[in-house]
């Protein structure tokens, strides 16, 4: 047989053998670390809103709801490392079990593995496009519009375990010792309020926050005492209940916060300033890293199987941290208008594919196939 003959002449079966057996890997993989890295990101974020709960920054029934916006916020980043990770470990292994030495001698390119890594990073990057373009910016404009409801409704938002919150107005003075995130009940509660110069104290066992179905929203206490009077005399009144219901009028919101995360694609494209051409090269910059890095872990997957040690990874990470620390820097230079926003738009992206392209040249170079050699 001529060696003339092509890769796919000679072996018909082994194009969609080894694009089958790595677009399962990949997926595999891409899953694996994507769950691992969303846990990570849920236990992280969920103890930094415990946090703010703790101080009276967050409701508590607001927890859950912020816990999904921000996620949501973070999942392209979390989507790019999953996918870069997605390609670099099933490649790796390969070159570790030689099954790589076995594809280059039946005359496969190292090129060639672009395609299935390509035909699999492709889709994997249009969702991320879709997130940042579309998803994210509606939910940061729901995340602030339900930030500001909260803030509408009523001190009752406020109170924190272990510590006295007062209200807007200034009239009242919450504590609680205790508080049940999942039920909203609190015990032990302690309350002043001052209204036309009376002064009244509130002690009750327990408390929770009850709206009503016209809307209006309250605060009932049981098994408590109240005692009212006016300072500096001794005309106190003690009332002793089984259940107290007090009204709390909404607290109005001047104002609706607004921002550049938070606009809408075609507010954006219309949007000729400096901080909205940022926000767009970094919509767009997401999903484009995303495809170079899988692209660029194909050379970087190698493995020195005879010194049993390879540096692919660490030098994967630093890359990694290197390219996304140019988009964050493309990004403020645009927003501060010292970079032209097409030159940084494809700046930062144009590096790395040099870096690509010098990585795919220098192990072409270490294993070209035996049919191209001769």
């Amino acid at each position: 047989m001529s060696k003339a003959r092509s890769f796919r002449e000679r072996f018909p079966a082994i194009p969609m053998l080894y694009r089958r057996a790595l677009t399962r890997e990949m997926a595999l993989t891409t899953g694996a670390v994507l769950t691992v890295l969303v846990a990570i990101a849920l236990v992280v974020l969920f103890i930094r809103l415990l946090g703010d709960v703790a101080r009276g920054e967050l409701a508590n029934e607001a927890v859950f709801s912020f816990l999904g916006f921000s996620l949501l916020f973070f999942l392209p980043v979390l989507m790019t490392i999953a996918l870069f990770a997605g390609v670099l470990l099933p490649l790796s292994r390969m070159w570790r079990d030689s099954e790589m030495v076995i594809w280059f001698n039946a005359g496969l390119s190292l090129t060639q593995w672009m395609r299935p890594v390509l035909a699999f990073a492709v889709p994997f990057s249009l969702v991320i496009l879709l997130i940042t373009l579309v998803i994210n910016p509606w939910a940061q404009t729901k995340k602030i519009e339900y930030r500001q409801d909260l803030r509408s409704r009523s001190e009752s938002s406020l109170i924190a375990p272990g510590m006295f919150a007062e209200s807007t107005a200034g009239q009242r003075v919450y504590y609680v010792e205790s508080l049940n995130p999942l039920t909203g009940i609190v015990r032990n509660v302690f309350m002043q309020s001052r209204i036309d110069g009376q002064l009244g104290l509130v002690v009750a066992r327990e408390g929770s926050h009850t709206e009503m179905p016209d809307g209006s929203r309250y605060l009932v206490f049981k098994d408590g005492r109240r005692y009212e009077g006016t300072p500096g005399k001794l005309d106190y009144r003690i009332v002793q209940f089984e259940r107290y219901w007090m009204r709390l009028d909404p607290v109005p919101v001047t104002g609706k916060e607004t921002g550049i995360r938070q606009a809408p694609l075609n507010e954006l494209l219309a949007d000729k300033t400096p901080p909205a051409r940022a926000e767009l090269l970094w919509r767009v910059g997401v999903p484009v890293s995303a495809l170079i890095l899988a692209v660029m872990a194909i050379p970087l997957s190698f493995v020195n199987t005879r010194a049993r040690r390879s540096y692919g990874l660490m030098t994967a990470l630093l890359l990694y941290f290197v390219y996304n620390n140019l988009l964050s820097l493309t990004q403020a230079w645009v927003a501060q208008n010292k970079l032209n926003p097409w030159g940084g738009m494809v700046a930062s992206h144009l590096v790395m594919l040099f870096a690509v392209a010098a990585l795919f040249w220098l192990r072409t170079r270490q294993f070209a196939p035996r049919g191209r050699r001769a």
